[in-house]
């Protein structure tokens, strides 16, 4: 039977989160780069795999399955209406992620009962108001069977408070992963603080069950990290960005010029596993990989985080 995550959280147990999700769809040769235009407006990405790659999309969950992970997260980053709309698929925004959800349930039911399947969303670019794109998205993810939400990508003080607005009414176990920091561990879009940021959740008056540091550089969240734990006290953690770069021949709609490229230098699963070790010394207790992490990192973090 599968224990709440929630309650896994709270008795201390370390967690291992999956690796990157669109990357490694990307990786394995799937156009994920539909939608972006010459503005600059960011589409779905990979959301678009759910229904012109499912096959891939259930195995890059699956690999990570196998390699350990207790959590993987459902191909739906971007996969909001507002999003979907840029590359025109905004009357079928609902498919996109119901097929997304059962693509992931799927895999964690044939491979791992036990592990959790949490709901991807991420806001809208800029100054933009995302609650009712967020609030939509996490009622649809969670109506769909998802264990928990995962609203990641939030890099300002206002982000954080229309995340945890817009998800905590499902009533699932809330993550929340920050992105892009300061040497001196503020959010580097508006100067945030961790201390404000955890006043941002106790104003909206919401459970958060974790909070963890995402898409950023190794080294950047190693500085921060510390900066999180002195200001939250509940469960912590960190999932990095190991080289996942602007392309400057994309165009958006040609698969053989994606918007992003792979650049990972000496971030190999090797490495990247002592970067675990390290956030883990710093009080992280879930651990993953987020862009360009593949199931070879999570294979190397396995016994960093699980003991075995």
């Amino acid at each position: 039977m599968r224990e709440n995550l929630a309650k896994r959280l709270a008795t201390g147990e370390k967690i291992l989160l999956d690796g990157g999700t669109g990357s490694e769809i990307q990786r394995r040769g799937v156009g994920v780069s539909r939608g972006y235009d010459a503005k600059g407006n960011i589409g779905p990405w990979s959301s678009v795999a759910n229904m012109t790659a499912p096959d891939v999309v259930r195995q890059v969950h699956s690999d990570y399955l196998v390699q350990g992970a207790d959590i993987v997260t459902t191909n739906t980053f971007y996969g909001s209406r507002s999003r979907m709309s840029v590359a025109g698929l905004q009357d079928r925004w609902e498919e996109y992620n119901q097929r997304a959800v059962g693509l992931a349930l799927d895999a964690r039911d044939a491979i791992n009962p036990r592990a959790h399947v949490v709901g991807g969303i991420a806001p809208s670019p800029g100054p933009v108001d995302s609650y009712d794109d967020l609030r939509a998205h996490s009622e649809l993810l969670a109506d769909e069977g998802v264990d928990g939400m995962l609203t990641e990508y939030l890099g300002t003080v206002e982000k954080v408070r229309q995340a945890v607005r817009a998800a905590a009414p499902t009533g699932l176990p809330l993550l929340i992963g920050l992105c892009h920091f300061t040497p001196d561990g503020r959010l580097s879009a508006d100067g945030g603080s961790m201390e404000q940021v955890v006043e941002a959740i106790t104003d909206e008056d919401v459970r958060v069950d974790a909070i963890l540091l995402m898409c950023s550089r190794p080294e950047q969240i190693s500085q921060t990290l510390p900066h999180l734990r002195k200001a939250f006290g509940g469960p912590i953690g960190a999932y990095a960005n190991i080289g996942y770069v602007g392309s400057e021949d994309a165009t958006g709609d040609d698969p053989a010029r994606e918007l992003r490229a792979f650049d990972i230098g000496e971030n190999t699963p090797a490495h990247y596993a002592d970067f675990g070790k390290e956030w883990l010394d710093m009080g992280a207790q879930i651990i993953g990989g987020c862009c360009a992490t593949t199931p070879d990192h999570i294979a190397a973090l396995r016994p960093v985080v699980k003991g075995a």
